[in-house]
């Protein structure tokens, strides 16, 4: 009867075990899932968004917040571009499908009301752009303007629907500041 006992708890532990490796496996898969399809992780590279975020910074994009709509003005936003390798960019949207938008200088209008841009690096910047964002597209630029490759540039130019990635909603990196945005 001993014998019997033992290779029950034997069995019993086997099974227990093997049960564990499940649900890791499937918390693994889920978890991965969620990476991959919901979330995307990123690095800024560069200075192009400071004092916002800095080189090196980590950031999370929600992939599902623009799967209804385009992005809204001030979001910041991850997007595929064809510059470099089609390198993820990190820019501030500026102006929406259907605004009038007019760089002149230092000024910035969005349908015709000048805006106040509190999170620049510099108040000065150059730009010269008269422009109806089209359909399907959105106008983003870098919080540090004298030093952001973005829409105002032919390389970069306006940001397709289908282009963009996420929002940014969370910095991972560096730990002192990690936290919503």
């Amino acid at each position: 009867m001993n014998e019997e006992v033992v290779k029950e708890k034997k069995t019993s532990s086997w099974m227990k075990e093997l049960i564990e490796w499940v649900k890791t496996i499937v918390f693994a898969m889920i978890l991965a899932f969620l990476i991959t399809r919901v979330i995307t992780p990123a690095f800024v590279v560069g200075p192009s968004m400071e004092p916002t975020f800095h080189d090196r910074d980590m950031v999370i994009a929600f992939r599902l917040a623009y799967w209804r709509d385009l992005p809204k003005q001030d979001d910041i936003i991850l997007f595929q571009s064809s510059l470099a390798d089609d390198r993820i960019l990190i820019k501030r949207v500026i102006a929406r499908e259907g605004d009038e938008l007019l760089i002149n200088g230092s000024q910035l209008f969005v349908n015709g009301e000048e805006i106040d841009e509190s999170y620049i690096l510099e108040e000065n910047f150059y730009g010269n752009t008269d422009i109806t964002v089209p359909d399907g597209s959105v106008f983003v630029m870098g919080d540090n303007r004298n030093r952001s490759l973005d829409s105002r540039n032919e390389e970069i130019g306006l940001v397709d629907q289908e282009e963009v990635i996420g929002r940014v909603v969370f910095r991972i990196f560096p730990f002192t500041q990690i936290g919503t945005i």
